[in-house]
């Protein structure tokens, strides 16, 4: 078993989130910090109105959240973002801006940045943002079915990218993971399409006739992003086509779990994808 981590560590506890919110605007802070603090009143709130203020915040406090104004006086808010980041602070990111550019829309790609936020910021939005990420910090129970030792490896580390918090235990056979199913209730099984003796397909079709409520998710190779009605026959829920990769999961999630998307998942084009997948890691 290994235990996945979401990207929202900091040092409090698990149940009380810490938010920065960096906004040289002393009224955009108290504004974002009192729908921050209606939507959850134990929230923590640091604030910082600079851009070095904002990467001490970041270094220092480890918020779980991160709302930072790219256009901040001194160092920039995307520079902090991107510095905290080099020292692995890695926060759910929201980046704001007057106005929606396509240069800001491509450094929140590469930042990473969980959405991208218009001022004055569409309330109703952020409220469904903050559920999302109080979903994401519930734990899931996810069982990885893949006969090959270095592919188990390189998902459980994908799956250690995400913004979820997913636990994982693994099996390389089909049969086996029948019977996992049937002892241990999993929220989510990652299934490998090509397997010996039971193949990917029959081991979900057997799965799900004891295991009810956990999601089926195939990995495959060369399918659609289209779910065909076979395969909803059989059980699955989603498909994942190799080379998948974190952003892929958590699209998958999203719609599972029924989460508003995100503007940044809503509106990737290739060229977004492409720069978003430099450097990252993926199943193939």
């Amino acid at each position: 078993m290994l235990a996945g981590g979401p990207i929202i560590s900091g040092r409090g506890s698990r149940d009380r989130l810490r938010a920065l919110v960096a906004d040289g605007a002393a009224g955009s802070r108290l504004s974002l910090a009192v729908t921050l603090k209606g939507f959850d009143a134990t929230i923590e709130i640091v604030e910082a109105a600079s851009g070095q203020a904002a990467l001490r915040a970041l270094n220092d406090d480890m918020p779980h959240l991160a709302f930072v104004n790219v256009q901040l006086e001194g160092m920039s808010g995307a520079e902090a973002v991107a510095m905290a980041r080099h020292h692995g602070v890695r926060p759910v990111t929201f980046l704001m801006t007057d106005g929606v550019v396509k240069k800001w829309v491509d450094l929140s790609v590469e930042l990473d940045a969980y959405e991208f936020l218009k001022k004055p910021l569409d309330v109703d939005h952020l409220v469904a943002m903050l559920a999302n990420v109080r979903r994401m910090r519930e734990r899931l129970r996810l069982l990885l079915v893949e006969p090959s030792d270095t592919a188990r490896n390189l998902v459980r580390k994908v799956l250690g990218t995400t913004r979820f918090d997913i636990e994982i235990d693994e099996t390389d056979s089909g049969a086996h993971a029948v019977k996992l199913l049937q002892l241990t209730r999993y929220d989510l099984a990652l299934v490998n399409e090509a397997m010996p003796r039971m193949d990917g397909l029959e081991t979900i079709c057997q799965g799900r006739e004891v295991a009810t409520q956990t999601h089926f998710l195939l990995m495959s190779t060369g399918r659609g992003d289209t779910l065909p009605a076979s395969l909803r026959h059989f059980g699955v829920a989603a498909v994942l086509n190799k080379p998948f990769y974190a952003r892929d999961v958590e699209k998958v999630l999203h719609r599972l779990y029924g989460l508003r998307r995100p503007y940044l998942l809503n509106h990737f084009t290739p060229e977004h994808e492409r720069k978003a997948r430099v450097g990252a890691l993926a199943v193939s």
